[in-house]
C-alpha cells in the first residue's frame, strides 16, 4: 500500500509540473494575442498584412521558379561534362588509332642517303659531294 501510494504522490507532482507548464505557456500566449491585437489598433492596418502576404506569395513563387530553372541548368550542365567526355575519349581512340596507322604503314618520305662513287670511296670520304650526285 506504501508503494501505491508512493507511486500516487509522484504522478501528482508530474501532473502539477505539467500544469504550471500549461498555465505558464497559456499566459505568454495571451500576451502574444494581447500585443497582435493592440498593434492592429495602433496602426497596422490589416492591408498592410495583405500586402505582405501578396509579397510574400510572389517571392515564394519566384523561389520556386528559380529552382525549376536550377534543376534544369544542373541537368544540362551534367549533359555538356558528359559530352566532354565523350568527345575526349573517342578523340584520344581516334588518335591512338591514326598514330597505330601511321606507324603500320612505315612510309619514309626522307632523302635517300648517297651512295659514295669511285674517287670519294678510295679516299674513304662517304660526305656528299656535287660528283656523287650525278647520277641522280
Amino acid at each position: 500500500m506504501a508503494t501505491k501510494a508512493e507511486e500516487m504522490a509522484r504522478e501528482l507532482k508530474s501532473i502539477k509540473r505539467d500544469f504550471f507548464f500549461l498555465k505558464e505557456r497559456c499566459n505568454l500566449l495571451e500576451e502574444e494575442n494581447r500585443r497582435l491585437r493592440d498593434g492592429f489598433d495602433n496602426g497596422i492596418e490589416p492591408e498592410e498584412d495583405d500586402l505582405v502576404r501578396l509579397q510574400l506569395e510572389a517571392l515564394l513563387a519566384e523561389k520556386s521558379r528559380l529552382a525549376y530553372e536550377n534543376t534544369d541548368l544542373t541537368r544540362e550542365n551534367q549533359c555538356l561534362r558528359q559530352l566532354v567526355e565523350y568527345h575526349q575519349f573517342a578523340s584520344q581512340d581516334l588518335s591512338a588509332s591514326y598514330e597505330n596507322l601511321l606507324e603500320g604503314i612505315c612510309l619514309d618520305f626522307s632523302s635517300p642517303l648517297a651512295t659514295p662513287t669511285g674517287e670519294d670511296a678510295i679516299d674513304g670520304d662517304t660526305q656528299d659531294s656535287p660528283n656523287s650526285q650525278s647520277s641522280l
